[in-house]
């Protein structure tokens, strides 16, 4: 019997995001707008596996085998959706959906099975009347057995071969159809990342990623995840403001688990054509205070008088003036009778967005990096480096830090740095801030809060340093000395999460203030603060808005941008859908490999609710998107069903390999005993994905 429960621990390539929880996952399907999707995944996903499985079934009927099962699903304990008896063969639905399997008389994957299946097929019909060397007497002359060696490798090899060519198939298709792509311009950069010390900045766009031109986002992806850690990846980047482009070898960093430099994906100019329900009554800034509304699919064309023609233009803008309500102006479309589309320009007034604080600073902690050709750069300032005091006074809150220096622009300050964060090895640097119009959030994990206007990026110690008199901290009874372990976000329609870990080893304190910018108006936060006594309690704050600080981006929200890729002609499909199949197959086994060397988490393997969750993203995003999800899946069921793990076709094929070489099949006890370590580790394996799936097992 030829399964492929591996279906479950498919491993696929990701960037970033989150897995649906249980209950998120269960409120997605039962809404009706989610079963058209639901549909096209189930029938894809279901192809992919019958398409394996037709492989193995060709080729043993084609080596006259007995197949007396053909299955979509296991039928467990006998139990199925639906079958069907046509000739010898039995062809059904099992009931659990994690694979599928070929039953051919003589072979069963279960090791308790296998010794009464080869009974069954020495007993099972007549015996040829003259045996050859190749086809022992005591066999079946239809049981899989009793084939020769060149032609059980051929049945083996028959489901990977069909995964490979429907992979080519639906790349192919993917690419004649047509395939909206992200482009790979830059809306911003985690401080302190890879391109962060390299300079990149929103607005830059790459235009050459590991020797491919002209790239798209996914491009950048899989160069950054599959590159090679040691000596890193090229990128050629044109900065738009003067044109030039510069080549950059950046290697990518692997904290956040898998290996990134911290760039996001493109932003357009205009707002999103489907907007957040909420988005009016509980998400902070533009869309629910701009006069009047903004809807969806409005485009920015200009701010206060300057047209903008980019993302990196509007923020630029905006940045100029983060404390004035700034006056859009918005190219709206709206529908005519008899289908025609009318292109209306107002203005629209939206005002200052202040920063929600909690009225508490926290402790600085020393350089984590320093950007290339920066002002900091310039004056000698090292990782390691504490900036403890500006023009003479402290240098205070890390976090509004940034807010002070903005107003120094082009100025000379004074910085006091303790060399090495020696205090005694205090030494003062005279430079001059410069002037930002781009962004540089901490909206990752473990990012340091980046001083744009020196170039640098500081590490935020989880200790309040001081406490406002009449602040929101104060009130809860935080005082200074207190550290904070750990931080969860609630509000009205949310249940409390299980936080984020807060620690000197996990410097998070940055990404909770900037989840704090962007998340509903009514969510309150929870912190596990413990005392100077080492005893921890819990404090929930509600965020008040700060009179001094306002977010530059005021809560607008933008599609992405995307470019079609369509091929003119069908071989210059198939070209592309061959290439795109050969980067899938070698991306899988470059991706384990880098698993097995600790360079990616394990913990981002998905299983079958994120195999389902991908799908159905890629279904909504476009057929030919659909498709080329299917490619990659395909891809990974050829190689990790061949991987050299007994009850696998590639287990399978070592043990004929060593048939093959010494003339005889290896000891009945050596592949019982081997397989069983196999299935023990595909269930262990299993069982990690479902835990990851499903939350028990944290992807962090």
């Amino acid at each position: 019997m030829f399964g492929e429960s591996m279906l479950a621990t498919l491993a696929f390539l990701t960037t970033g995001g989150s897995v649906l929880l249980a209950e998120t996952w269960l409120e997605w399907i039962v809404q009706p707008s989610s079963w058209a999707v639901i549909l096209q995944v189930s029938v894809g996903l279901g192809f992919v596996i019958f398409v394996h499985e037709l492989g193995h079934f060709l080729v043993a009927k084609a080596c006259g085998v007995k197949c007396e099962k053909f299955y979509i699903g296991f039928d467990i304990g006998g139990m199925k959706l639906a079958k069907v008896q046509w000739g010898e063969t039995e062809y059904g639905i099992g009931i659990l959906p994690l694979g599928g399997y070929v039953k051919m008389l003589g072979q069963d994957d279960n090791p308790s099975a296998a010794g009464h299946e080869a009974e069954r097929a020495r007993s099972s019909g007549d015996l040829p009347a003259e045996p050859t060397s190749d086809e022992p007497h005591e066999w079946d002359p239809r049981s899989y057995p009793a084939q020769t060696v060149p032609e059980r490798m051929a049945i083996i090899s028959a489901g990977v071969v069909m995964n490979v060519i429907f992979a080519v198939v639906m790349s192919t298709v993917a690419y004649a159809w047509g395939i909206r792509e992200l482009t790979c311009a830059v809306s911003s950069v985690r401080p302190g990342a890879a391109a962060w010390r390299e300079g990149m900045r929103t607005g830059d766009e790459i235009v050459g990623v590991g020797g491919i031109d002209d790239p798209i986002f996914t491009d950048l992806q899989r160069a950054v995840t599959l590159g090679d850690a040691g000596t890193g990846v090229e990128f050629r980047v044109e900065r738009p403001a003067d044109g030039v482009i510069r080549t950059l070898n950046l290697v990518p960093d692997t904290d956040l688990g898998i290996p990134s430099i911290g760039v996001t994906s493109p932003y357009s100019t205009t707002i999103p054509s489907s907007l957040p329900a909420d988005a009016r009554d509980q998400m902070p800034g533009a869309l629910a205070t701009a006069d009047p509304p903004l809807e969806a699919g409005d485009t920015i064309v200009a701010v206060n008088g300057t047209a903008v023609a980019s993302y990196a233009e509007i923020v630029a803008a905006l940045s100029a003036v983060p404390s004035e309500a700034a006056v859009l102006t918005v190219s709206r479309k709206a529908s005519q009778a008899e289908g025609e589309v009318a292109e209306t320009t107002l203005e629209v007034r939206v005002p200052p967005l202040p920063r929600r604080v909690l009225g508490m600073a926290m402790t600085p902690g020393a350089v984590r990096a320093v950007q290339a050709e920066s002002p900091a750069a310039a004056a000698g300032i090292k990782p390691g480096d504490m900036i403890a005091k500006i023009d003479g006074e402290d240098a205070g809150d890390p976090l509004s830090l940034e807010d002070r220096l903005r107003t120094k622009a082009d100025t000379e300050v004074t910085l006091t740095v303790y060399r090495g964060g020696d205090e005694a090895a205090a030494e003062e640097i005279v430079l001059t801030p410069r002037m930002v119009t781009w962004l540089e959030e901490a909206r990752w994990p473990s990012s340091p809060v980046a001083i744009s206007s020196l170039g640098v990026a500081i590490d935020v110690l989880p200790v309040v340093a001081s406490v406002e008199a009449e602040g929101v901290a104060a009130a809860a009874g935080l005082v200074p000395g207190d550290r904070v372990v750990r931080a969860a976000f609630t509000s009205a329609d949310e249940p409390a999460e299980d936080g984020i870990e807060i620690s000197g080893e996990n410097h998070n304190w940055p990404y909770v203030e900037a989840l704090l910018q962007v998340v509903r108006l009514d969510t309150q936060l929870t912190l596990g603060v413990e005392g100077t006594d080492g005893e921890v309690r819990e404090v929930t704050l509600t965020p008040a808005n700060a009179t001094d600080r306002f977010l530059t981006e005021r809560g607008l929200l933008f599609d992405p941008v995307y470019r079609m890729v369509k091929a003119g002609s069908w071989p210059a499909a198939l070209k592309r859908g061959g290439s795109r199949t050969l980067e899938e197959l070698l991306g899988v086994y470059r991706f384990l490999q880098k698993v097995t060397a600790s360079e990616i988490s394990p913990r981002l393997l998905g299983g079958p609710i994120a195999i389902a969750q991908q799908a159905g993203k890629s279904a909504e995003e476009g057929f030919g998107r659909f498709l080329l999800f299917l490619t990659m899946l395909s891809a990974n069921l050829a190689v990790v069903n061949f991987l050299p793990i007994p009850v696998l076709d590639g287990g399978h094929m070592v043990f004929l390999v060593y048939e093959l070489i010494t003339g005889r099949p290896p000891s009945e006890r050596v592949v019982v005993a081997l397989s069983y370590a196999g299935l023990f580790l595909l269930l262990g394996l299993i069982t990690f994905v479902f835990g990851l799936d499903l939350g028990f097992i944290p992807r962090r």
